[in-house]
This record gives structure tokens, C-alpha cells and sequence, in this order.
């Protein structure tokens, strides 16, 4: 890209003094917290170069376009960044050396994001994601064909809408392959699903009995984690919630057709009256005797 073909795309250069090689960074402000940086160094000897971000957490996704760096933080971690290969480092109050072998170019392509920006876009990753201190890296493999894709059209690009969704682009790959797998989610059969409403319908026709889920579970043939697991899918709700609100649903139309409270609760598999008006109160918020035409 020409001088003032960069300059008028949004690019600001930072250049090392000549005699010590061919070292520049171009960078430019893509929104608030998010920045683009391409740097291509050369150095004719050694190269330790200071890298402060003490008061600042984010991540770095850093994509080797040629050679190789490393980075030292004060603690004494290391992460090395090789060409063909994309790294991706989360930061919090870090400061160390990035390092240069003479003679050996490193061209990088990195993709900043701050703490606030992070934020933006996802936000019950946060936590999990920055350190307590240091820097953490996150991921290292090859970059994927599609990276090095945006890559290639973030170098030349000069629209500033083509550089925001190919930034955007960058980033949501890498948050992509970060968040966790999405919980497996069981299939059921129909006859896992009829074995289900077997034990549904046994706690309409005998909520009248001590019903237990061993007991359930024995009825229909299925096993308490699977009657646990197989009734969140089917009801969205625990089989113990669902027996109490079949019970206090029952009772409550019992007692609106002039059931007396204790012949309620026993038809609703309660022995002892108070026991049965302490869970209709907890479960309506109101006592069982004020119900229709109910007595004690």
C-alpha cells in the first residue's frame, strides 16, 4: 500500500531508527478497545523491545504472517509466535520484552481488544477468560484458511467498513473456538418418551399412596437418573415438583367441592393433617380451610 494510500485509510505508522533495521508498526483504531496492528521487523542485531500494559487487561490475537517473535512477561513466561500460525493471549497488568532474532524477518498481524470491548462482545466469558495478573495464552494452532483470508484483505483494505467486519470477522472466529462445547442434549425414543407419561400418569391415579421414585422408577423400567434426566426433557421441570403440584392442584378441587381438609389431604397421599395444610399454605399462601366451603 502507498504512503498516502495507508495514511488516508486510518493507518499511523511507528518506525524504528533505520540503523537498527527495517522495524515499523502500522496500526490503526478500528472502534473504542479494538485495534489493528501490523508490524514487519527486520533488525539488523537482536532486537528486546519494551511492552508495557500495566494498567490494562484484554487479548491479543496475534496471526504469523512470516518468521517468528517471542514474548517475555517480568514473571518470567514465555509465548513464542511463529508464521502460519495464529496465537491468541489474554493480559491483565502485564509488562515484558517482545524479542527479535537479527536478520530474521517477523511480520505479525495482531488484533487488540480491551477489557471494555471484550465485554461488548462476550460477556459471560469475561471472567473466565482474563487472569488474575500476567498473561495467559489461550490458543496457538495454524491459521485457518479463513483468517488468512481476512488477513490478506485487512493489509490492503481501505474501506473502514471492510476493515470493521473483517476485525469482526477475526475475533468472532477466536471466540468461537473458545466458548465451551454446548451440553449434549439426549435423544429420546418414543418408548423412553411413553415410559416418561407412564410415571406421569401413575402420579395422577395414585397420589393417594407414598409415592416414591424408587417406586416410580421401578413401575415404568427406567433408572432415577434417567427419570431425573428424561423428565427436564419432557416436562422441564424434576418429578418431585411435578407429584407436589399434581397433589396440591387435586386438593385444591377437592376442597372447592366441599372435601373436608384432612379427607383432601389424605387423598392426596398426606397422612397427618397438618403436614397437608403446611405444604397447600407454602405451595398457594394460603390455608387450606379458607378453600370453598372446606372444614377441619
Amino acid at each position: 500500500m502507498r504512503e498516502q494510500d495507508r495514511e488516508a485509510a486510518g493507518w499511523t505508522r511507528r518506525q524504528l531508527d533505520p540503523g537498527m533495521g527495517e522495524c515499523r508498526a502500522d496500526q490503526r483504531q478500528v472502534e473504542q478497545g479494538l485495534l489493528l496492528v501490523h508490524s514487519d521487523y527486520r533488525p539488523r542485531l537482536a532486537l528486546v523491545e519494551p511492552s508495557k500494559h500495566d494498567d490494562a487487561a484484554g487479548m491479543v490475537i496475534t496471526i504469523g504472517l512470516e518468521g517468528a517473535s517471542g514474548y517475555i512477561t517480568r514473571d518470567g513466561e514465555q509465548l513464542r509466535f511463529r508464521g502460519g500460525h495464529t496465537t491468541v493471549t489474554a493480559f491483565r497488568h502485564v509488562s515484558g520484552e517482545r524479542r527479535f532474532e537479527a536478520n530474521q524477518r517477523a511480520a505479525q498481524l495482531r488484533v487488540l481488544v480491551d477489557e471494555d470491548a471484550l465485554a461488548r462482545y462476550w460477556p459471560e466469558g469475561l471472567i473466565s477468560l482474563l487472569p488474575d495478573g500476567g498473561a495467559r495464552q489461550l490458543a496457538h494452532a495454524a491459521t485457518t484458511a479463513a483468517s488468512v483470508l481476512h488477513a490478506r484483505a485487512l493489509l490492503r483494505a481501505t474501506d473502514p467498513l471492510a476493515v470493521h467486519i473483517g476485525v469482526l470477522s477475526l475475533l468472532a472466529e477466536q471466540l468461537r473456538a473458545l466458548r465451551p462445547a454446548p451440553a449434549t442434549v439426549p435423544r429420546w425414543c418414543d418408548t423412553d418418551i411413553a415410559k416418561l407419561e407412564r410415571v406421569h400418569a401413575l402420579m395422577q391415579e395414585q397420589m393417594a399412596q407414598d409415592l416414591t421414585l424408587d417406586y416410580l422408577c421401578a413401575q415404568a423400567g427406567l433408572s432415577l437418573f434417567k427419570l431425573k434426566q428424561g423428565w427436564r426433557y419432557r416436562y422441564n421441570d424434576s418429578p418431585q415438583r411435578t407429584l407436589l403440584a399434581l397433589r396440591m392442584q387435586r386438593a385444591k378441587l377437592l376442597l372447592e367441592n366441599g372435601c373436608q381438609v384432612a379427607q383432601a389431604g389424605w387423598q392426596t397421599g398426606y397422612r397427618h393433617p397438618p403436614n397437608f395444610s403446611a405444604a397447600f399454605s407454602r405451595y398457594f399462601g394460603y390455608a387450606p380451610k379458607t378453600v370453598g366451603r372446606a372444614g377441619a
